[in-house]
């Protein structure tokens, strides 16, 4: 039996006000900006300044293959607030981290009562991890929102119910602009729904064919950026996923392609619920996954349909990460954080009070420290964007129309800064001896003695002063910058 929900509501708007500081604390300094960061901030210029009204995003590592385009309207909705502040990205991260500590609360609360509900919100609001995975702006990013609303249809469908089937296509429907890693996930709730308590029969009588089809029409809506997309170009996403299927293997295989699907997904476990302890038996946890599971089981909290649902999930996110001849990566595997939230909340929610609360106060504890700690990086937002400042300031102190950069770094790490050049108003060409040329270090102890000026881990080495630069070699095509990669026009 659920308990009457009194006394809920105070605790509630405590745990949202945490919620609300473990994402915006210290963010500038916190705020990650680099590849993706930059792409959406180009795409965002480009919907902005251009009118150019998208029907996808950025191209994601299998070849010919692009995600929505939804967070990037989202993203060009705030640049055009925030007169195009990068730092503006706050609010809507804010509200989508809201919204996974509000949604979690509700659909743990509806199906396993007030203790549950709270328990989970609290976990969402102040795990130093799953704050940190809010504050990451990438495309990517609403995959906790999503997935969380993805098992509210699993737990309404293990229950015999199929009021919420329009949900279930909008869902579906989505997934193009979320994260196309969770189609092995999309039949479950099917699965379960036969699974639910009732005869095979009645089963079959509730479902309506009007239902279906009105669930099928919202389906075709919401992805029909998806669909227009396919029909204009021929194909092209479907027929590269397909041909991406035919390429060999990427890394290892066998055992160590087990071991390491399993090393990264408990390594995103880790990362997100206790991200300040860097354990290296990683894999373990899933020992702990699988004791709370049976426990939950045994004590009849999960019922066999809802037990078959999450057991499904995790083994097929697993078996797709270890079948996939893509490199496997933690990043694949942040769909699983609701379920371990719920297992989590629902064991906890069998505790005595006493050392409830202990654990509560402990952890909370815990997370608030390697919040104050552990939320600046020296790669961020705001390092960044010291360092491009320095390069504004000596641009106009020495009279430069256009300036080059050049990265002294690895492959892959000088990114993030084109946009905040054009945000800082400095005109970027391809590096030429026809205008000065600023050199970037990173790390920026590289070249110790060398760098002019360090903010974080990023260093610059002024040029020689140019006494005068051409204005028409700035407007020369021929050095005008490659777009990124990735980005498309």
């Amino acid at each position: 039996m659920k308990k009457k929900s009194n006394g809920i509501w105070i605790p509630l708007i405590l745990i949202l006000a945490l919620g609300i500081v473990f994402r915006t604390f210290n963010f500038s300094k916190g705020f990650s900006f680099a590849y993706d960061q930059d792409i959406y901030s180009w795409i965002s210029r480009d919907i902005i300044f251009n009118n150019h009204l998208r029907l996808n995003g950025q191209i994601t590592s299998v070849d010919g293959v692009f995600i929505g385009p939804a967070y990037y309207y989202l993203m060009a909705a705030t640049y055009a607030i925030f007169e195009m502040n990068p730092l503006g990205a706050a609010l809507p991260l804010t509200i989508i981290g809201i919204l996974n500590i509000i949604s979690i609360f509700w659909i743990f609360k509806r199906f396993f009562g007030d203790k549950a509900g709270l328990i989970g919100a609290f976990i969402e609001a102040i795990s130093f991890g799953l704050a940190a995975f809010d504050r990451w702006s990438v495309p990517t990013q609403p995959t906790i929102l999503w997935c969380t609303w993805f098992l509210f249809i699993i737990l309404e469908f293990s229950r015999g119910k199929l009021k919420y089937l329009w949900l279930y296509a909008i869902l579906v429907g989505v997934l193009w602009n979320i994260h196309i890693a969770l189609l092995p996930i999309l039949p479950i709730p099917i699965l379960v729904y036969f699974f639910s308590e009732g005869k095979l029969k009645e089963k079959f009588a509730k479902i309506k064919i009007k239902q279906i089809l009105m669930a099928l029409l919202i389906f075709m809506v919401v992805n029909s950026p998806f669909f227009i997309f396919e029909i204009k170009h021929n194909f092209s996403q479907v027929k590269s996923t397909l041909a991406a299927t035919q390429f060999k293997n990427i890394g290892p295989s066998g055992w160590q392609k087990f071991d390491k699907t399993l090393n990264a997904s408990g390594r995103e476990l880790q990362q997100r619920f206790i991200a300040g302890w860097e354990i290296s038996w990683v894999n373990w946890l899933w020992i702990g996954v699988i004791i709370i599971l049976i426990f939950l089981r045994v004590k009849n909290k999960l019922k066999l349909a809802e037990f078959i649902g999450i057991c499904s999930w995790i083994f097929l996110i697993l078996l797709a990460q270890f079948t996939s001849k893509r490199p496997v990566s933690e990043y694949y595997f942040s769909n699983l954080l609701p379920l371990l939230t719920l297992l989590l909340s629902l064991f906890l929610s069998n505790i005595n009070r006493k050392i409830l609360w202990f654990v509560g106060i402990i952890y909370f504890g815990i997370n608030t420290y390697w919040l104050i700690n552990r939320s600046e990086i020296d790669t961020s937002y705001y390092y960044r964007k010291q360092l491009v400042d320095f390069v504004r300031s000596e641009t106009l102190k020495n009279n430069y129309p256009c300036i080059a950069i050049n990265y002294i770094a690895d492959p892959g790490v000088g990114v993030g800064f084109r946009y905040l050049f054009w945000y800082d108003g400095i005109k970027l060409i391809k590096a030429n001896d026809k205008v000065p040329i600023y050199n970037i270090v990173i790390p920026w102890q590289m070249s110790g003695n060398e760098v002019s000026a360090h903010f974080g881990r990023f260093g610059v080495i002024n040029p020689k002063i140019v006494l005068e630069v051409d204005p028409a070699v700035c407007q020369d095509t021929k050095y005008n910058l490659d777009p990124l990669p990735g980005y498309t026009e």
